[in-house]
C-alpha cells in the first residue's frame, strides 16, 4: 500500500505497452493530435464541441485525403461517432453524432417518401390515426397518466395590473411532483378563450422578459394564457436536480404536464370557451406545441414558434428523448404538425436555424395536407429570414395577429409598453430555494424512479447525486454570485462525473492480475483500481484545478479539494500532531505540503477506500523524512500506540470502582 507511487509508474507502463501491441500494424495515433495536424495541413480551424482525452485513431493517417479537409474529417471522426459542421469558409465545428439532428437534403426526401403514403384524404387519415395511437405508445403517456393524482393546486395570491391580472400555481401531477407557472387572465368579464403556453430552452426560463410580454399582453387581448416550467427547470429544479431535464423522462413528463395543466384549466375556471383553446410555445416549447396537438384533441388552434422541422425533431432528450419520430415505420415533426388539419396552425420560422427551411419545404408540406381538406388557408407561415432563434418582438406580433384572428382577440389591447414586468421571485410557488415546498414532495429524481422500468434511470439518478453534491459544496462556499456559483458547480459536476464514468468504463480486470514486482504479494482488487483509475488522462484534472484557480481564491480551492477528501488533510495532520508531541514548524510546513499534494491527487478517484490509498503514498513520505530528520517513527508510533493503550486502560479502572 505505501508503495502505489512506484506500482502505479510500473503497471501505467506496462499498460502502455500492452496498448501499443494491440495497435500493432494499425498505426494509431491520439485523435487530438491527428485534428491538430488536420489544421496546420488545411489551414482550416477547428471548434471543439466533443472530447478528443485518451481516445486514439487506428489507421490514423491512411484516413487522410491530401485533396478534401472534409473528407478528411469524415474519415477521422466517425469510429466516434463525431461529425463536422461547416461554419464558415474555413472553420469547421466539430460535435457528437446527433440522431435528432439531420440535413435539408434528408428533410427532403423524407417528406416526398410521406407523400407517397397518402395520395388523398382518405389514405392521410388512416395515416393520422396509426400517427396518433403509436405516438402515444412509443411516449408511454398513457401509463403514466394512470398513475397521477387530482390534487387541489396550490395558488398564490392575485396580482392585478392593467388590463390582466397574474396568479402563480403548483399543480401536483404524480404524488408528490409538482409543475409550477403562472396564470395571466383577463380583467373583463365573460368567456376567455384558453391558450397553453409550454416554455422553451431560452435563457430565464418562464422568467424572463419576452416571455411574461407575451402572456400578459394575449391576457390583455382577451385570452386565459398559462406558463409553465420545463421538468427539471426552474421551480422543477428544486425537486428532481437539473440533470435530470436532460434525461428521456423528462420529454414524457413534459406532455403529462401540459395535458394535466389544460384538466385543471378547463374543470376549475367557468370563463374558458372550449371552442377556442390555443397552444404556443417557441423552440422546444414549439416541440412540446406539436407534441400535445397530437396527444390532445382539446386544441383548436397551434402555433409553433421557430421548432418546426422535417430534418431536425428538437436536440434535448426532453423533446426527443422517447421515440415518437419511430410511430408508424418513420415520421417527424413536420408530418406530426400535419396531423393538426384542418384546425389553425401558424409556423412562424426564422433565417439563422433549423427553420430556414421552413419557407419552400414543411409549410408547402403542411400545404399539401391541409389541401386534402380544402383549408390551405387554414395554415400559415411567417417567416422572418433575417432574423434568429429568439422569441423577439416580430414572432410575438405574428403569435398575436395569428390568435386575434382565430380566436376573435380585442387587438385594440395589443399594447406590450403596459406590462408590467415582474421579478423572478414573483412567480414562484415554493420560493428561490424550496423552502415552502410540502413536506411530502419528491425531493430527488430517485423519487420518480419507480414509474419508470427497472434500471432505465440510473444514471440519472446518478447524475442527480453529483449534481446535489457540486451544487452542496459550491454553497457551502457563500460566493454572493450567482454566475460564479453556477461556474463552480458545474465544473465540480463534470469532474466527479467523469471521474466515474472513468472508474465504471475501466473496472479494476482491465489491470492484469499479477504479483507486484516491488512486494512479491499478489495485487490486490484494491491495488488493481487504483493503477486503472490512474490512467485516466491528466486533462480530466487539470480542467478542474484551472477552472476552480480562475473562478477561486486559494483558500477556497483548498475548501472545495477538503470536500472531495472529506478533511483528511486536516485529520492526518492532527494525527502527525498527536503521535509527535514536539513537531517543529519546519517538519509540520512538509508534512502539510505532502498532505496537500496527496489530497489534490486523490481527488481523482473514485470512493474513499481508494483515496486513502493515495493519502497512504505520502504519509509513508511523511514518515520517510521525520526519519531522515532524527526522528525514530517506528518508535514513536509505538510510545503513542501504548499511550492509548494506557489511558483506555486506566479509564476503563476508573469506571469499574
Amino acid at each position: 500500500m505505501k508503495k502505489y507511487l512506484l506500482i502505479i509508474s510500473a503497471l501505467i507502463s506496462m499498460e502502455v505497452c500492452g496498448q501499443t501491441l494491440v495497435y500493432e500494424n494499425q498505426f494509431a495515433r491520439p485523435l487530438g493530435t491527428v485534428l491538430n495536424e488536420i489544421q496546420a495541413r488545411f489551414q482550416v480551424r477547428l471548434k471543439y464541441d466533443i472530447d478528443t482525452v485518451g481516445k486514439k485513431l487506428p489507421y490514423a493517417d491512411f484516413r487522410i485525403r491530401p485533396y478534401s479537409v472534409e473528407e478528411s474529417l469524415t474519415n477521422v471522426l466517425s469510429p466516434f461517432d463525431y461529425k463536422f459542421v461547416k461554419q464558415g469558409k474555413d472553420l469547421y465545428k466539430l460535435k457528437s453524432y446527433e440522431y435528432p439532428r439531420r440535413t435539408d437534403e434528408d428533410g427532403v426526401k423524407m417528406l416526398a417518401y410521406l407523400k407517397t403514403l397518402y395520395p388523398d384524404k382518405e389514405k392521410w387519415e388512416q395515416r393520422k390515426s396509426c400517427l396518433r395511437e403509436e405516438v402515444r405508445l412509443q411516449l408511454g403517456i398513457d401509463a403514466l397518466l394512470k398513475q397521477t393524482v387530482n390534487t387541489k393546486p396550490i395558488l398564490s395570491k392575485v396580482r392585478k395590473f392593467s388590463g390582466y391580472t397574474v396568479y402563480n400555481f403548483a399543480l401536483e401531477t404524480l404524488p408528490g411532483l409538482y409543475v409550477c407557472g403562472s396564470v395571466y387572465a383577463p380583467r373583463t368579464r365573460g368567456k376567455h378563450a384558453l391558450i397553453i403556453c409550454p416554455n422553451g430552452h431560452f435563457g430565464g426560463g418562464r422568467y424572463r422578459e419576452d416571455q411574461q410580454l407575451r402572456m400578459a399582453t394575449l391576457a390583455r387581448m382577451g385570452a386565459v394564457c398559462v406558463d409553465y416550467d420545463l421538468f427539471g427547470w426552474g421551480e422543477s429544479a428544486l425537486q428532481v436536480g437539473a440533470s435530470a431535464h436532460h434525461s428521456s423522462a423528462a420529454h414524457v413528463i413534459q406532455a403529462m404536464n401540459g395535458i394535466k395543466i389544460l384538466d385543471y384549466m378547463l374543470s376549475s375556471r367557468n370563463d374558458i370557451d372550449a371552442n377556442r383553446v390555443g397552444v404556443n410555445g417557441g423552440s422546444g416549447g414549439g416541440t412540446q406545441t406539436i407534441l400535445l396537438s397530437v396527444l390532445d384533441n382539446r386544441y383548436t388552434a397551434a402555433a409553433p414558434v421557430v421548432s418546426l422541422s422535417s430534418h431536425f425533431d428538437g436536440g434535448c432528450p426532453c423533446e426527443s428523448g422517447m421515440p415518437v419520430t419511430l410511430a408508424c415505420g418513420g415520421t417527424n415533426n413536420a408530418e406530426l404538425a400535419a396531423t393538426f388539419a384542418p384546425r389553425p396552425m401558424l409556423v412562424v420560422s426564422d433565417g439563422k436555424d433549423w427553420t430556414s427551411s421552413v419557407p419552400v419545404l414543411e409549410y408547402p408540406y403542411l400545404q399539401y395536407v391541409y389541401g386534402f381538406y380544402e383549408a390551405k388557408d387554414r395554415v400559415s407561415n411567417v417567416h422572418l429570414s433575417k432574423e434568429g432563434h429568439d422569441f423577439g418582438i416580430n414572432k410575438r406580433t405574428a403569435v398575436y395577429d395569428f390568435f386575434i384572428s382565430v380566436f376573435a382577440l380585442d387587438k385594440s389591447q395589443l399594447d406590450e409598453s403596459k406590462v408590467t414586468i415582474e421579478q423572478e421571485k414573483a412567480l414562484l410557488s415554493f420560493g428561490a430555494k424550496g423552502e415552502k415546498l410540502p413536506q411530502t414532495a419528491i425531493r430527488s429524481f430517485a423519487g420518480l424512479a419507480g414509474y419508470f422500468p427497472k434500471g432505465r434511470y440510473q444514471g440519472v439518478i446518478s447524475d442527480a447525486g453529483l449534481e446535489k453534491k457540486a451544487q452542496d459544496w459550491t454553497a457551502s462556499l457563500h460566493l454572493q454570485d450567482e454566475k460564479k456559483e453556477a461556474f463552480v458547480s458545474t465544473l465540480i459536476f463534470n469532474h466527479l462525473r467523469k471521474v466515474r464514468d472513468w472508474h465504471n468504463e475501466h473496472p479494476y480486470t482491465t489491470v492484469p492480475a499479477g504479483i507486484n514486482p516491488l512486494t512479491g504479494k499478489v495485487l490486490s482488487k484494491l491495488d488493481r483500481e487504483v493503477i486503472a483509475d490512474s490512467s485516466m488522462p491528466q486533462e480530466v484534472h487539470a480542467r478542474l484545478m484551472d477552472g476552480l484557480r480562475r473562478a477561486l481564491n486559494e483558500e477556497q480551492v483548498e475548501q472545495v479539494l477538503d470536500k472531495y477528501t472529506v478533511g483528511k488533510v486536516a485529520f492526518t495532520l492532527k494525527g502527525y500532531h498527536a503521535i509527535v508531541p514536539d513537531l517543529t514548524v519546519e517538519e509540520e510546513h512538509v508534512i502539510l505540503a505532502n498532505l496537500k499534494q496527496a489530497r489534490e491527487q486523490a481527488i481523482d478517484y473514485k470512493n474513499m477506500k481508494q483515496i486513502s490509498a493515495i493519502f497512504e503514498i505520502y504519509k509513508t513520505k511523511c514518515e520517510q523524512y521525520l526519519n531522515s530528520n532524527g526522528r525514530n517513527w517506528h518508535q514513536l508510533y509505538k510510545d503513542y500506540a501504548n499511550k492509548i493503550k494506557a489511558e483506555k486502560a486506566a479509564k476503563k479502572s476508573a469506571s469499574k470502582k
